[in-house]
């Protein structure tokens, strides 16, 4: 960056500290690098997003009506939630949301989600659905981590989302992704780094000591999405399952009906609800036995072999697998 620029950068940032030094409070000067209508899209008033948030209607009941669009896998994208977005009632609250379906192609991937922070910033959330619109896993807001600004790059809290559904089972089935926020992440704030202290900390200068800017949470922003490579070191089996139990606590009961099976989709049953709607009960020995060979793998190290053996006892009945694979994981 020349040199002109960053120190218009970190004079600006001066004055805003100084003009609000009186009062107290610190106001957010986005960096000159990233003022593109995009950035400066973020809502400038917690209150305000809540109006909005407000004066929108719910779309819908069920999941399975909200409109999906499809998941850009090439560059990454914006996307705004304001009073054009889709609403719904979570169990956890109203929320705007933007809604994708996830081509049978990706297979495997990263994704990468960043919520720009300005004055406030869109907490995320995010769902993803198997092909009958039920609940599979749930990323919830505490895997979206502040950032702070960069070269071009914006304040931002960023997550990633993994996918593997060559794993089989139920990671086989996902294809919706849903991006929202919650009742009690809106009642939140992110504290962020101030511009003069960043400037400070990139040149090796002495911190500054001057207060750092307050993001609050809001019901409306803007949030970026990218589509890369899967991280395999990343992406552990111990995260999917952790991710999938207590998933349903965002959706009510009415609205996690699936619609009618249709006869080209055949459902992969491999959860505990299914294996008892679609087996006989497993026998104890031999519920036993799996259980002992699934803490054996994990003990090994051969999560995938541990895996395997669950969805294996699931399908033929078994009630106690998935749970000995996470005390297993727990216990290592």
């Amino acid at each position: 960056m020349p040199r002109s620029l960053t120190v218009t950068a970190l004079a600006l940032a001066l004055v805003t500290v100084a003009g609000c030094a009186g009062s107290g409070k610190t106001t957010w000067v986005a960096p000159l690098e990233s003022r593109s209508p995009m950035y400066t899209a973020v809502s400038p008033s917690a209150a305000a997003s809540l109006e909005t948030l407000s004066a929108v209607r719910v779309c819908c009941d069920t999941l399975s009506a909200l409109h999906y669009q499809p998941l850009n896998t090439g560059d990454s994208e914006f996307f705004k939630l304001d009073a054009n977005s889709q609403a719904f009632t979570f169990a956890t609250g109203k929320s705007l949301l933007q809604a994708f379906v996830i081509p049978d192609e990706l297979e495997r991937a990263t994704l990468t989600i960043e919520a720009i922070a300005g004055a406030t910033v869109f907490v995320p959330t995010v769902l993803i659905l198997d092909r009958d619109f039920r609940v599979s896993r749930a990323i919830d807001s505490s895997n979206f981590k502040y950032t702070p600004a960069g070269f071009m790059e914006p304040q931002r809290l960023r997550g990633k989302v993994y996918l593997d559904r060559r794993q089989g089972g139920e990671l086989a089935a996902e294809k919706y992704l849903i991006v929202f926020t919650t009742d009690k992440d809106l009642r939140g704030s992110t504290r962020m780094m101030s511009e003069a202290r960043l400037y400070a900390r990139a040149h090796g200068l002495v911190d500054p000591g001057l207060p750092d800017p307050i993001a609050q949470h809001a019901a409306t922003g803007v949030f970026r999405m990218g589509v890369g490579d899967l991280e395999v070191s990343a992406a552990s089996t111990t995260q999917y399952v952790r991710q999938q139990q207590g998933a349903s606590r965002y959706v009510p009961p009415t609205s996690a009906v699936a619609p009618a099976p249709r006869p080209s989709r055949p459902v992969v049953q491999s959860s505990p609800r299914a294996a008892k709607a679609g087996a006989p009960p497993m026998l104890k020995e031999t519920q036993t036995m799996y259980d002992r060979m699934i803490q054996q793998s994990v003990a090994l190290g051969d999560m995938d072999r541990a895996w395997r053996l669950v969805q294996e006892a699931e399908r033929a009945g078994s009630t106690t697998a998935r749970t000995t694979f996470v005390g297993a994981v727990e216990n290592k």
